[in-house]
């Protein structure tokens, strides 16, 4: 699928920021979590747990929930529509929840929100 030019460059913008994430994820830095993720961030685990933005960086920033060195988000297939951008992949490596190993290989969604100038990540 073809993009053109200002789908492309909102598409660019949203990898760097997912790798930006990464980063943050890998660290356990929550307070650079709060920066990417939108006010209306929803997040659901892969147990069926429901996180907003709040109790989703409130659980890394506790160590609830750590992650280990090895996470990673992978790219398979994407939607660029406007203002929202969504990314399809793999999410690989461990964590831990409240004290139990989480392993990680599973299918998974990040939807993407233009907010202003800037890309935020409102819903995984």
């Amino acid at each position: 699928m073809s993009l053109n030019v200002a789908d492309q460059a909102a598409l660019d913008a949203v990898r760097q920021l997912e790798k930006s994430r990464i980063v943050a994820i890998r660290a356990n830095d929550a307070n650079a979590m709060d920066h990417i993720l939108d006010e209306k961030f929803l997040y659901i685990n892969h147990d069926g747990a429901l996180y907003d933005k709040h109790s989703y960086t409130n659980a890394v920033r506790t160590h609830e929930l750590t992650y280990s060195s090895d996470f990673d988000l992978t790219e398979t297939d994407r939607r660029v529509d406007g203002d929202v951008i969504i990314l399809v992949g793999m999410m690989l490596g461990h964590a831990r929840l409240a004290g139990d190993q989480q392993v990680y290989h599973l299918r998974n969604m990040r939807v993407w929100r233009a907010r202003g100038s800037e890309w935020k990540l409102l819903a995984w």
